[in-house]
C-alpha cells in the first residue's frame, strides 16, 4: 500500500518559526559605565560641538609647578616660574550603518517583524561600535592605530616597562608573563607615583572616600588569575562587595583598590615571545580622564522608504570622536599592560 509523505525538506512542509529571531544578546555600550561630563571618571565627555560647528575639540592641561620658590632674604621678583601647559585635539568622525528590506511581500511572507529586528540589530551594532572605538583609542583593541606610550609586562626578573610595544610582546613567556596579584599591586604602586613622576601619576577615581583604579584585561588573562592559589585565597576572604556605583558593575574582583574587569575586545594573539608562539593579550590600567569622548551629533535612528514606499530602510548614525588622553607625547590617565595567557579562547 502506498502512503503519501512529505519529507522535512519538502517545499510544502510547514515549518514553525519563532516570532523573534534567535540572536546574540544586545550589548549595552560597555564604556558607558565609565563616563561622566566632569573629570572624575575614566572617560571625560565633551559636548560643546553638539551645538557649535567644528570637527575637533582642543583639551588642555596645566602641569604642576616644579620650582622650589624662595625663602627669607631672597627676592621673589625675577624668580617667578612660568606655567607649563599642553593640549591635545579630539577629532570627530561620522559613523553610520543601515538595513533595508526587499519590499512589502518580503515583510508579508515572514512571521518576524523585519522593521523591529532591523532597528534592534542597528542599536546592537552601534553599541559595539562605540565600545570598539574606546578600545582602539586605548591602544588595546583590534583596530588600534597606535600603542600606549608606556607598557608594562612581566618576566622572570619581575615587572618591566617599555615605550615600545614590540619589546613587551617579544619578552613575554608562558611561564612568567601571566597576571597575578603581585603584578596588580606593582602596577597600582607605579600608577600612584608615575615612576617618580617620570609620568604624571594616574589620578584614581574616588568612591565613598576611597581611591580606585581599573585594570581592563581579556577573559583568558582572568582565567589565569583565577587559577592562582593566592587569588583564590584572597577572594575567599574578600569578595567583591555590592555597590551602586557603575564602576563595580561587571567587576570580577577588587584587589589592592584595583577593580578588575574583563572584556573580549582586548586584543589577543598567539605570536608573542622570542619564538613568536606565546599566546598574549593587550590590557590597560586606567585612572581618571584616561579617555576623552566628544559628541558632535548623538546616536539617531532614521527610517527611509524607497520605490513608492514599497521598500523600507533603517539607518543609524552618530558624529563623535574619542582619544586616549596624552600630553607632551606621554599618555595621561592610563598605561598598557601586555600579558601572556592560557589560550582558552582558541585564537
Amino acid at each position: 500500500m502506498a502512503k503519501t509523505n512529505f519529507a522535512t525538506d519538502n517545499a510544502l512542509t510547514k515549518k514553525i518559526w519563532e516570532e523573534s529571531l534567535y540572536r546574540d544578546a544586545a550589548k549595552e555600550a560597555y564604556f558607558s559605565k565609565f563616563q561622566s561630563n566632569g573629570a572624575d571618571n575614566i572617560v571625560t565627555v565633551k559636548r560643546q560641538l553638539e551645538k557649535d560647528k567644528g570637527d575637533e575639540i582642543t583639551v588642555g592641561i596645566r602641569m604642576r609647578l616644579t620650582g622650589a620658590g624662595v625663602t627669607e632674604g631672597t627676592q621673589l621678583e625675577g624668580n617667578e616660574e612660568a606655567l607649563s601647559t599642553y593640549s591635545m585635539k579630539v577629532r570627530l568622525a561620522q559613523y553610520r550603518h543601515a538595513v533595508r528590506d526587499a519590499g512589502a511581500m518580503a515583510r508579508q511572507r515572514t512571521i518576524i517583524n523585519i522593521s523591529a529586528e532591523a532597528q534592534s540589530a542597528l542599536k546592537d551594532w552601534m553599541s559595539e561600535k562605540i565600545d570598539a572605538l574606546h578600545f582602539d583609542a586605548l591602544g588595546i583593541g583590534a583596530g588600534a592605530s597606535d600603542s600606549p606610550s608606556k607598557i608594562f609586562y612581566k618576566t622572570s626578573s619581575g615587572v618591566q616597562s617599555t615605550g615600545t610595544a614590540a619589546t613587551a610582546k617579544s619578552a613575554l613567556t608562558v611561564a612568567n608573563g601571566k597576571l597575578d596579584l603581585n603584578m596588580i599591586s606593582w602596577l597600582k604602586t607605579w600608577a600612584r607615583t608615575g615612576g617618580a613622576r617620570d609620568y604624571i601619576p594616574l589620578r584614581p577615581i574616588k568612591i565613598k572616600g576611597k581611591d580606585y583604579f581599573v585594570l581592563l584585561t581579556h577573559d583568558d588573562c582572568l582565567y589565569d588569575l583565577r587559577s592562582d592559589s593566592s587569588f583564590q585565597q584572597a577572594m575567599r576572604e574578600a569578595e567583591v562587595r555590592g555597590s551602586e556605583n557603575p564602576l563595580f558593575t561587571g567587576a570580577v574582583a577588587i584587589w589592592d583598590q584595583v577593580v578588575i574587569h574583563a572584556h573580549e575586545n582586548c586584543f589577543i594573539g598567539t605570536d608573542a615571545g622570542a619564538t613568536t608562539n606565546v599566546p598574549y593579550a593587550k590590557s590597560a590600567f586606567l585612572g581618571a580622564q584616561a579617555l576623552c569622548w566628544a559628541w558632535g551629533k548623538p546616536v539617531e535612528v532614521v527610517q527611509e522608504d524607497f520605490d513608492y514606499k514599497n521598500e523600507l530602510g533603517y539607518g543609524i548614525g552618530m558624529i563623535a570622536g574619542v582619544k586616549r588622553s596624552a600630553f607632551n607625547s606621554k599618555d595621561y590617565g592610563s598605561f598598557g599592560v601586555y600579558l601572556s595567557r592560557t589560550n582558552v579562547s582558541g585564537s
